[in-house]
């Protein structure tokens, strides 16, 4: 199993068995009133079999109002990139997954060459309405490199979006298209090196009502060429728009029923969480939807909320977890037998996968990651029946456990144990707590279970029960911190997720709020709004069981200012705090109090609008502050890749450049040794300031002209200035100068003089805009 197969698998069953609940708890204050999509699972085709989802019927071509040559035509004309490329492989039908209820669309591949590279990707056109549903264009085909500065602005670009899909889905009326208003930045790629293009969201109204479920993305390049585009439309039922219940009605229960909650929440940079506030934030349940018919709150299954949800203290079992304490950690054989005693594991299964790894939020805690396949045979060969465990190898704690790997696999009815006794609700609640015990460490000290009431723990089709445990500190819940166990109905455990982030052990004194409960839930309800929309519930998996999607009229929560949806209201400091440490990239350039008037404020505003430079607590950049080695390579993966601390490629975790696994740049040295910008042999000084002259040779690095660089020992670029004689790597510093990167002052260079965050800005800035201008592609 290769990596990246390892890290699908890790995306998948950590979101297989999250519940609405569970997942509300997951999201920053504001985030669970988003649509249900979520906690929408979509699954490859390739995992379809088994599943409850219904193949749709075969499409009839007979049927279709459009032919596979207008449709192709029609393509060709939209995209003028396509006329050298080669259609085939056209068929009626999609491969989306689960399967689309309109089938009757033209699948189009595209197949063409650049020099001796072939490329492909695909189109739908609706066979009924010619309206296009999908296409994207891999930027190899776009011949003309669209780089920073773009040659639209944001306004032209929005414009040709709009007279794009009237051309493209003329069934849409303009005036149904209504513009997300999270859109500010409308930057896709989120890295100021490589394409630059503009996104666009738009929300389709229906009925003269926004709907969550009906979402058009149109990608621009800053050329003015269209490279992506997606209509995503529901079939199912859209009921009418005039609710039973109104607004004032809707919003009165609303506040009624808010409830905020104390809890230790995490502030994540770079998808870490690197500090822990003591913060209010909603409650789950008080952001669900409300059914605007009924009026009655609903989850994202579709189900009807009656009662809060309560937290319940739980004893302490027979038999509890013990961490392994032979100083020596577990082999594969030994992982595997621990999982195998506490769940179940069809007996034809055997252990395939034996894989040493990491954790994914904590890389100094080494775990298996175990599978179990069946042998294969003719009726398999195209699904792999697979069980999949995570152990903690130092410890022996099963973090994590899937009867059945994929999500989108419907759990099956295995035979009855020998003796075996279909468990009552009751029953199955004092299973799960023996369960929880032998599994988790002092589970009955650090965590509650979460009891929502009714039916809500008994599986459909009464195939088993399902539990919610939520993890305390100091008698405080932590957000982001759950876990989920599932039981079949004879008690035998099915799956078990073990997710948080860790870190907030490190509050050894237990913070006390200046905020009281009643004043945070005012300032929460001054922030929230009701919408009436369309939501769709359903279309995905939960639990293994798939929801069949529903389309229903709801009041939706949501933040008055869209960029307020990730701030929750720290209870000491009185202050809201981004869960993302320097909010959001647009927000972030807005708020920074400490740029303007500096002479780097255009090139320090453009990388907090893309998030490569972020603002403290107090909403300062510190522009004249001197970075190290280490801030520098940071700064560049982030303008490179905005998502580069979760690339690996593969490879294994060990000291790249002199910097350990356990320097917080050391996913920044790992970027960049990928991409050969500096050797993995070298020995850098990470902490270490960051000097002029240390810069250009980075910069000849960066760029790849190092031999280059060597032939400018002599040149008058770097000869002239006074001090020429102590700088060491002239060539690099004559590179640099003669890129126009960087410069003398008063006929100096001035190569020991440390590098500030506003230069750093600068330089950074002016590599972006040297983009389609060098030999090789800058920042890959």
């Amino acid at each position: 199993m290769n990596s990246n197969r390892t890290q699908f698998i890790q995306q998948t069953v950590k979101t297989a068995l999250i519940t609405s609940v569970a997942l509300a708890l997951l999201l920053p204050g504001g985030l669970a009133s988003a649509d249900s999509s979520f906690t929408s699972i979509m699954a490859p085709a390739s995992i379809a079999v088994g599943s409850e989802a219904a193949a749709p019927e075969a499409p009839d071509p007979a049927k279709a109002k459009i032919t596979q040559e207008q449709a192709i035509a029609k393509l060709r004309e939209l995209f003028p990139v396509l006329k050298d490329a080669s259609a085939s492989n056209v068929r009626l039908g999609t491969d989306s997954y689960p399967p689309s209820g309109n089938q009757m669309v033209w699948n189009i591949q595209w197949q063409y060459q650049v020099g001796n590279s072939g490329y492909g990707f695909s189109s739908l056109v609706d066979a009924v309405t010619g309206d296009l549903i999908s296409t994207y264009i891999s930027y190899p085909i776009m011949r003309d490199s669209a780089y920073y500065p773009p040659k639209l602005s944001r306004d032209e670009a929005l414009a040709k979006a709009r007279s794009f899909t009237a051309l493209a889905a003329p069934s849409l009326k303009s005036a149904d298209l209504v513009l997300e208003d999270n859109n500010q930045s409308d930057i896709s790629s989120g890295a100021l090196f490589g394409m630059f293009e503009y996104s666009f969201t738009f929300k389709i109204l229906r009925n003269g009502l926004p709907s969550a479920a009906d979402i058009l993305n149109i990608v621009i390049d800053g050329n003015g060429n269209i490279v992506q585009f997606s209509k995503m439309t529901t079939e199912a039922v859209y009921p009418s728009a005039k609710p039973a219940v109104s607004l004032e009605a809707a919003v009165k229960k609303f506040k009624e029923n808010f409830r905020v909650g104390l809890y230790y929440i995490p502030v994540y940079k770079d998808g870490t969480a690197v500090r822990w506030i003591l913060g209010w934030r909603p409650q789950n349940e008080s952001l669900y939807l409300t059914d605007a018919q009924t009026g009655k709150s609903i989850d994202d299954e579709g189900g009807t909320v009656s009662a809060a949800v309560t937290y319940e203290a739980f004893p302490q079992g027979k038999v509890n977890f013990q961490p392994v304490k032979s100083g020596t950690e577990l082999t594969a054989a030994e992982a595997a037998k621990i999982v195998q005693q506490l769940a179940f594991i069809p007996a034809e299964r055997k252990l395939a996968g034996q894989i040493p790894d990491v954790h994914y939020q904590d890389e100094k805690q080494k775990i298996w990651r175990l599978s179990w396949e069946a042998s294969r045979t003719a009726a398999n060969m195209g699904f792999e029946d697979r069980s999949y465990a995570e152990v903690n190898s130092a410890t022996g704690e099963i973090l994590q456990f899937q009867q059945e790997q994929y999500a989108g696999q419907e759990l099956k009815a295995l035979p009855a144990p020998k003796d075996g006794k279909k468990l009552t609700q009751a029953e199955a609640k004092d299973r799960a707590i023996e369960l929880i015990n032998r599994l988790y460490n002092n589970a009955s000290g650090n965590l509650k279970l979460a009891e929502h009431g009714g039916k809500w723990s008994v599986l459909a089709d009464g195939k088993g029960y399902r539990y919610q445990f939520v993890r305390y500190y100091q008698g405080i819940p932590v957000s982001d911190s759950n876990i989920t166990l599932t039981i079949d109905i004879y008690g035998r455990l099915q799956n078990y997720i073990n997710m948080g982030s860790t870190g907030y052990e490190a509050l050894q004194e237990k913070p006390v709020p200046a905020v009281t409960q009643a004043e945070a839930l005012q300032s929460y309800l001054d922030r929230y709004t009701l919408k009436l929309q369309y939501n769709r519930i359903g279309g995905y998996y939960t639990n293994n069981k798939y929801i069949e999607p529903v389309v229903k009229l709801v009041y939706a929560p949501a933040a008055a200012e869209s960029a307020e949806t990730y701030k929750v209201l720290d209870a000491q400091t009185r202050q809201w705090v981004a869960t993302y440490e320097g909010g959001l990239p647009s927000q972030a350039a807005e708020e920074a109090v400490d740029i303007k008037g500096h002479a780097a404020e255009q090139a320090l505003t453009e990388l907090l609008k893309y998030g490569v430079l972020t603002v403290d607590a107090d909403k300062k950049v510190n522009p004249d502050q001197e970075i190290t080695v280490g801030d520098w390579y940071t700064l560049v993966a982030r303008a490179s890749s905005p998502y580069y601390t979760g690339y690996s490629n593969g490879s294994e975790r060990k000291p790249v450049a002199g910097v350990n696994t356990d320097s917080p740049y050391y996913a920044a040295f790992s970027y960049a040794a990928e991409r050969g910008w500096i050797s993995r042999d070298t020995v850098l000084q990470p902490e270490n300031k960051l000097s002029r002259e240390q810069l250009a040779v980075q910069l000849s690095s960066f760029l790849k002209y190092n031999k280059l660089s060597a032939f400018l020992a002599e040149d008058t670029a770097v000869t002239s200035f006074s001090d020429s004689a102590v700088i060491k790597d002239k060539g690099s510093v004559a590179l640099a100068v003669k890129l126009g990167l960087l410069k003398g002052e008063n006929g100096k260079f001035n190569p020991q003089q440390n590098v500030t965050k506003a230069l750093a800005a600068t330089v950074i800035m002016k590599l972006v805009e040297l983009q389609g201008r060098t030999d090789q592609v800058i920042g890959q």
